[in-house]
């Protein structure tokens, strides 16, 4: 190591001969029974071997302004640390995290919707997950398109809003085997202009008549929907 680039042992450690670091007094030892290291330069530092929530660190950088990437061991929490393909990759900053791709691929013409990947995530296994504590998740593009591929018992498609859920486009189109609206409170549809319905079959009554009323009976076994649990 020449003597531009000074090491600097990790903290709780000892120089080993080898230029690498050894602990002592009491630090934890990785799983892999190897020395510690770190190197410090003016701006930045690269280290390996130390352990943390992710697991045994691998090999890490940090910045002066506590930026880092790592990539750990399968020895984190939640994690057995047996079988290939647990390690994980870390990135950390304190501000922005931004991405700029796709400038050289070319532009579609208006209604071609060929796909041309700018960026693409795949996951063999496991979820996708996006925790915004504090701020808005906004998806802005020529067209966004949404599918739950799943079979049996997947392939749901479900959004949840506490105040309000909003659909404004000039032509909205619902389309399904089963349709079902149910309301708690109150259901209104305006028409400013021509309404038209059309059915096999209605069947129209309010729950007065279906428990009181001289054809209960029958509306109670014409009546074979059952709302989901929402």
């Amino acid at each position: 190591m020449s003597s531009k680039t000074p090491f600097v042992p990790f903290q709780g450690s000892t120089e080993s001969n080898k230029g690498r670091s050894t602990p002592q007094g009491g630090s934890k030892v990785p799983r892999d029974k190897q020395n510690l290291e770190r190197q410090a330069k003016l701006r930045y530092c690269i280290q390996s071997g130390q352990s943390s929530i992710h697991g045994d660190t691998l090999y890490e950088i940090q910045t002066q302004e506590a930026q880092s990437f790592s990539f750990h061991s399968g020895t984190g929490q939640g994690s057995t640390g047996k079988g290939p393909g647990t390690g994980k990759a870390v990135l950390y900053t304190p501000g922005c995290s931004m991405e700029v791709l796709g400038e050289g691929l070319k532009v579609r013409s208006p209604g071609d919707i060929s796909q041309l990947p700018a960026k693409i995530i795949k996951c063999k296994k496991g979820d996708i997950l996006f925790d915004v504590e504090n701020g808005d998740i906004t998806f802005r593009a020529r067209n966004i398109n949404f599918e739950a591929v799943g079979g049996g018992q997947d392939g749901q498609f479900l959004a949840k809003a506490n105040r309000v859920a909003t659909i404004d486009a000039p032509d909205v189109r619902l389309q399904g085997e089963k349709i079902l609206i149910k309301a708690d409170n109150t259901t209104n549809i305006i028409s400013k202009g021509f309404m038209e319905l059309k059915y096999g079959f209605a069947m129209a009554s309010s729950f007065a008549d279906i428990n009181y009323g001289v054809m209960a009976e029958v509306l109670k076994a014409a009546t074979t929907i059952t709302p989901p649990s929402i």
